[in-house]
């Protein structure tokens, strides 16, 4: 699958990570199964009148994060720009983040290769 913008009929615009769903036996185009979908939403700053992006989930009522979406709902399909693509996902997969290691001044039970406890002084 690849990340795609699709554009729909209400005129939302859903970034998934989509691919086209046909039907077996007359190869029809039947729909579209998304993964991950996200409404794209606009924002406009208004001292300097960049536009930010939001992506929101789909349906929020919903823990889904796959589905179908028919054919005749969507009126365009397009390729997303690379930032856009970048920052979908990282939001869809966001970094996992690293546990720091704790170190305290307790005793350890680690040795050495040469057998000796790391932890006795001379």
């Amino acid at each position: 699958m690849t990340v795609k913008v699709l554009v729909t009929a209400l005129g939302q615009h859903i970034i998934a990570d989509a691919k086209q769903v046909e039907n077996k036996e007359t190869q029809e185009l039947v729909g579209y199964w998304m993964d991950k979908p996200r409404l794209v939403g606009y924002t406009r700053e208004e001292e300097n009148g960049d536009i930010g992006i939001q992506y929101l989930p789909y349906c929020l009522i919903s823990d889904e994060q796959s589905f179908t979406i028919r054919a005749d709902h969507v009126v365009a399909i397009l390729e997303p720009r690379d930032e856009v693509t970048s920052r979908y996902q990282e939001v869809v997969n966001p970094p996992e983040e690293e546990t720091p290691l704790e170190i305290t001044d307790e005793p350890s039970d680690i040795s050495t290769t040469d057998g000796t406890d790391t932890d006795s002084v001379d």
